[in-house]
């Protein structure tokens, strides 16, 4: 056999490998990325819950909650930038990711706020900053809301929740009665979703992509269920945040066609000590696209209430 032809077969076999061995190789990727992230993956059991939970990093905590059809490996970059500086948890929320529990959970943006709150009793949080990306950016706030006094401050990504302004694109689309994006049939949802999720997306191999897609279609009626207890039987996200005192940096992509980034006036509006951070050429998911920026604008945000507290 020539060495030509070996490479040949060689070149095959991946390729071949690459398109069926999906669930091996897109979990070899996300342990990667985990590691680039300094993360490591832990369990956690509270009642009829069993946790996954992402962990790493030193100072102090900063407990990390990930958006609708996402799990806690959307803040594995920019875990990367924040290690030295938090102590970092993320959870997937249940009904989501690789977090486990039986039956199919309350779905209400005030019921999985008490759920992680009994996740903070159970692994010993009492004081934390508190981050949330999309739905888990209005968790983040009920949370707020229900115990201020262990919130120090919020980070608040591109929230969920807010109802006082135009639809983004996406929720045009369902306003018209159109398939949800946002709930996922199959591997061409998943690319669609991605497509409003970023300006510039980032790379996803193919065999984590169709993975992701695979779990996402496995949960479609399930994840139907949630988006509408989320959007029509929640609370809505600038009546929780009216009048709460808990610092908060708000932080939205200009070109965020999933949730309208004019919700980000609205909160500075109704809350009396936010701040907001408008990202341009920037999507949903600032915190993918744009990591390090995103990093240092927390960094700094802390750094800067921890010497006003210092200063006389």
């Amino acid at each position: 056999m020539t060495p030509l032809l070996t490479l040949g077969i060689a070149l095959l076999i991946a390729v071949v490998l690459w398109r069926i061995w999906t669930a091996p190789i897109a979990i070899t990727f996300r342990a990667l990325d985990r590691r680039h992230g300094r993360l490591r993956s832990c369990r956690v059991t509270t009642g009829p819950i069993d946790w996954h939970v992402l962990e790493g990093g030193r100072g102090e905590t900063l407990v990390l909650l990930h958006g609708f059809n996402a799990d806690a490996d959307h803040f594995n970059r920019v875990a990367r930038h924040l290690s030295r500086h938090f102590r970092i948890l993320a959870p997937d929320l249940p009904g989501f990711g690789e977090t486990r529990v039986d039956g199919p959970p309350d779905y209400r943006i005030s019921a999985q706020a008490e759920r992680v709150l009994a996740w903070m009793d159970a692994v010993g949080i009492q004081h934390c900053y508190l981050g949330g990306s999309s739905m888990g950016g209005y968790i983040a706030t009920e949370i707020a809301r229900r115990a201020p006094g262990r919130v120090r401050a919020l980070w608040l990504l591109a929230p969920g929740g807010v109802l006082e302004v135009p639809h983004s694109p996406l929720f045009q689309e369902i306003a018209e009665e159109r398939h949800n994006p946002l709930v996922i049939r199959d591997l061409d949802d998943f690319r669609r979703l991605i497509d409003y999720c970023f300006v510039h997306p980032p790379w996803i191999p193919g065999p984590l992509m169709r993975h992701l897609a695979r779990r996402a279609t496995d949960r479609t009626l399930e994840h139907q269920r949630a988006f509408d207890a989320i959007r029509y039987d929640s609370e809505p996200l600038e009546s929780i945040a009216d009048g709460l005192a808990t610092p908060a940096l708000v932080v939205w992509g200009r070109s965020d066609q999933v949730l309208n980034p004019a919700g980000a006036a609205v909160l500075e509006r109704v809350m009396p000590n936010a701040e907001v951070l408008l990202l341009p050429d920037t999507g949903h998911l600032p915190m993918l696209e744009n990591p390090c920026t995103v990093a240092e604008s927390w960094i700094s945000y802390t750094e800067k209430r921890a010497r006003d507290r210092l200063e006389p």
